[in-house]
């Protein structure tokens, strides 16, 4: 949708088109930034001109707000993406694959929108990030999807763990997949359990910040990735991310301890009851914490991608109506993680029993459904021996999740629960540690680590 007829005939007035340097008074303040032209979609204010600022932020101030604009000496030519070239890459150095399934990272700048558009290849990682050039050979770069991590499901997790299979199949030595910030916890517990025989490390990472602003933490994650994927001795899934707001260092989170904590710091991601597994320095070194983990290997890994759909994730609260479990029991849902409070409690005795969930949650286990509980509170163990109400669940059927994050115990259940299990192989196997979601004890350095 190009700019309205007002904003057109201003611009002619005034000598102006796009790429122009222009200064603009508006509210009472003086912006200077490059006229932009406006994204070919149909949204947003056709009277509103946008300007990229100095600093990498685009704005827009709708024409009535404008008290004066005019052009100044520079113009720049707008192209539609910097030129790529060709990057001879090093055949000794270790051979890893990149997966892209959309979000910030997997993003370049367009100059001539000024925003952001997907695309993917090694030309592009390498000329985006060229650090990468003496860390790995990009032997493949694929782009599965180009969406939003919220609008991922299960059915795409599954694609991915067939397509990680298939590079390590290849003789990849590493895995790196570029991945909204959003739900990569949930994507990275996925593969935890969808990807056996694990035998080299598969690592997550994702951007807060936009390639377009000069805050941007995606280079910084994809290199630490990108030398987690080659260096580091242990196959495991992981999410590496900043571990502070400066590209300084990054963690190792495992696949199934992490949780995004942040809606936009650069260190969003943190463990949960557990150390990050690694630390990698802005020199590249990498400093291991966690050692009881599965070394590399000449395993042959395949993908175990199996998911029951009828799985759910609910969220009690005061006042929580119990036919929310009802309503999941009677459209056939095969199992229900419930995030309690504290110890892993649900609201049990109320003084109206009709709030109490105690009645949905045996209705649910007698018909053989699995109700799984965690915790609201993200750090600790759930436990059903303290309080009498918790103590009420457990016997009217309900399975107490030890130390799982609520986003892993619902992926778990839904694996599990895709393998056709009997109920009580499920409660058996939810308290099975497979991929370090469960612990033995706390370990108090992890908290708010």
């Amino acid at each position: 949708m190009p700019y309205s007829k007002r904003v057109q005939e201003l611009f002619t007035k005034n000598g102006i088109s796009v790429g122009d340097m222009v200064e603009v008074e508006a509210y009472g303040e003086r912006l200077l930034g490059v006229l932009l032209p406006r994204e070919e979609i149909d949204f947003g204010d056709q009277d509103a001109i946008v300007i990229k600022l100095k600093n990498g932020y685009n704005v827009g101030i709708n024409v009535s707000n404008i008290s004066s604009i005019r052009k100044t000496e520079t113009h720049i030519e707008l192209e539609k993406f910097p030129k790529i070239t060709e990057i001879k890459q090093k055949p000794e150095l270790p051979k890893i694959s990149f997966i892209s399934t959309g979000g910030t990272i997997s993003s370049r700048i367009d100059y001539l929108t000024g925003g952001v558009a997907m695309l993917f290849s090694p030309e592009e990682i390498l000329n985006g990030v060229p650090e990468l050039q003496s860390i790995a050979n990009i032997r493949k770069a694929e782009r599965l999807f180009s969406l939003a991590s919220e609008d991922l499901t299960p059915n795409e997790w599954k694609q991915i763990a067939r397509k990680v299979v298939e590079f390590l199949r290849e003789g990849d030595e590493g895995v790196v997949i570029l991945h909204g910030t959003d739900t990569m916890h949930f994507t990275a517990a996925a593969l935890s359990f969808m990807i056996r025989g694990l035998n080299v490390p598969v690592v997550l990472t994702g951007a807060q910040r936009s390639v377009d602003r000069g805050s941007r933490d995606s280079d910084f994650n994809i290199i630490s990735s990108a030398i987690v994927a080659t260096k580091f001795p242990y196959a495991v899934v992981s999410i590496v991310f900043h571990s502070s707001m400066n590209d300084d260092e990054a963690i190792v989170i495992r696949g199934t301890r992490a949780r995004k904590m942040h809606t936009s710091r650069r260190d969003a991601f943190r463990p949960i009851n557990e150390l990050p597994i690694a630390k990698v320095s802005k020199d590249g070194d990498i400093s291991v914490l966690i050692h009881n983990l599965k070394l590399r290997s000449k395993d042959t890994p395949w993908a175990d991608d199996v998911f029951e759909e009828k799985t759910a994730l609910i969220k009690t609260y005061p006042g929580s109506n119990p036919e929310i479990l009802d309503f999941l029991i009677d459209k056939g849902y095969k199992g229900i993680v419930l995030e309690g409070t504290g110890l892993g409690h649900v609201p049990t005795q109320t003084l109206d029993q009709r709030n109490s969930w105690l009645n949905a949650i045996k209705r649910a286990t007698d018909q053989s459904i699995f109700v799984g509980i965690t915790s609201q509170c993200i750090y600790g163990r759930v436990d059903p021996y303290v309080y009498r109400n918790a103590r009420l669940a457990l016997k009217y059927g309900a399975t107490y999740l030890s130390d799982m994050t609520s986003e892993t115990a619902y992926v778990k259940l839904g694996w599990l629960l895709g393998h056709s299990f009997d109920i009580e192989d499920i409660k058996k196997l939810m308290l099975f540690n497979f991929a370090g979601e469960i612990s033995d004890g706390d370990d108090p350095r992890a908290y708010l680590y």
